[in-house]
């Protein structure tokens, strides 16, 4: 007897992030699939994300995922031990766990994840356990999925429950990865054998971008219109105290230079110091950089950062081409390798049509080139 046709449906989207659900949208909308959406609640906001989506249509049903308790149990855990425990046990219990997450009696032909998240992995045992067929598909998930080498990989732990459940079984993979660059995305990882398919930009499909100033509220308001912006980042977590105090100095001499209505701060959302003298900050701290560049004209700005990966968004969300300025060349940072964020960045940079507009400065006397180039530019 077939299956009644509610109950068969193209895709299942499964998002941890609010821009995960951006990147569901553009796909669903896209590859014109009949889906659903389960939105894995780690965020805050993440109900009222999920009924504003709701309301668009764009998906069969949005399911948000709150208090499932083996999950629960693994996410509670107080140490890793008791944490090994609970996903052990979790997994022995796999189907008990798979029909507290997917919605009853519901089969997929795939299911896309940005990479092999606690869900995601979940489901993949699952299927491979039951022998379900469906195909797994991978989706950008902006900056990591490009220069993050492991988040593909499988852990160790993973390895384990899957000798445990599937036995001499085949664990079902991923067949597709759908990036916003495939250009850059293979030049990071050449290795690479699964095919890379093209997501649009948000540009290229009216439908697409409507939709997502709907879901996310992108009003005028939110856009930021000075010609200059400062995208701050956890500096106490990366720089020596002596180098925090020099890049506040340095903030300080840009709103000298252009002009205090020509500079504006958009601050790192977990950023809570208090500054002696303030430049003005973008009041939407906690809009993510994405969103605030839909509400804006990215081409028009100027970003200047310590090394805040959210300055390629234009680029891969928007094909918008910012002039960016990254300063980690000339500050000592007492964690991560500038040899890996130099190859992700002139990489990214062979992606431009004006490779010019991404800059690294080397020395104080290129900065100041720089700096008067903007100034008489603005």
């Amino acid at each position: 007897m077939n299956e009644p046709r509610e109950n068969r449906l193209d895709a299942l989207y499964i998002c941890t992030t609010p821009f995960q659900v951006m990147s569901a949208l553009s796909l669903v909308i896209n590859n014109k699939e009949r889906a659903d959406l389960y939105i894995d609640a780690q965020f805050d906001g993440a109900a009222e994300l999920g009924d504003k989506v709701r309301e668009t249509g764009a998906f069969h049903e949005v399911v948000v995922l709150e208090g499932i308790r083996p999950i629960r149990m693994v996410r509670e855990a107080p140490r890793k031990k008791e944490r090994i425990k609970a996903i052990l046990s979790l997994y022995r219990h796999i189907d008990e766990t798979a029909a507290q997450i997917l919605l009853p009696g519901r089969t997929y032909e795939r299911m896309y994840a940005t990479h092999n998240v606690f869900l995601a992995n979940l489901l993949m045992l699952w299927f491979s356990k039951r022998d379900i067929k469906t195909k797994i598909y991978y989706f950008d998930d902006g900056e990591g999925s490009y220069d993050n080498k492991d988040i593909f990989r499988t852990g160790s732990l993973d390895k384990m429950a899957k000798r445990v459940i599937l036995g001499t079984k085949k664990l079902r993979g991923c067949r597709r990865y759908y990036m916003y660059s495939p250009d850059l995305f293979m030049k990071m990882h050449p290795e690479n054998k699964i095919p890379v398919y093209q997501l649009p930009n948000f540009n290229a499909n009216p439908t697409v971008r409507r939709v997502i100033e709907e879901v996310f509220e992108i009003t005028p308001e939110k856009g930021i219109t000075e010609p200059v912006i400062i995208l701050d980042c956890l500096k106490e977590v990366v720089l020596s105290p002596e180098d925090d105090e020099r890049i506040v100095k340095l903030y300080d001499r840009l709103q000298a230079e252009f002009g205090e209505d020509k500079v504006i701060v958009k601050r790192h959302p977990r950023d809570t110091r208090e500054y002696a003298n303030p430049i003005r900050t973008y009041p939407y701290t906690t809009l993510p950089f994405e969103v605030t560049c839909l509400a804006s004209e990215p081409k028009n700005m100027v970003l200047i950062t310590l090394l805040s990966t959210a300055t390629i968004m234009p680029k891969l969300l928007l094909d918008e081409e910012p002039m960016i300025i990254l300063l980690y060349h000339l500050f000592h940072r007492l964690e991560g390798d500038d040899a890996d964020r130099d190859r992700f960045f002139d990489l990214t940079r062979e992606t431009y049509r004006d490779p010019g507009r991404l800059c690294i400065p080397d020395s104080e006397e290129e900065l100041n080139r720089l700096i008067q180039e903007i100034r008489s530019a603005i």
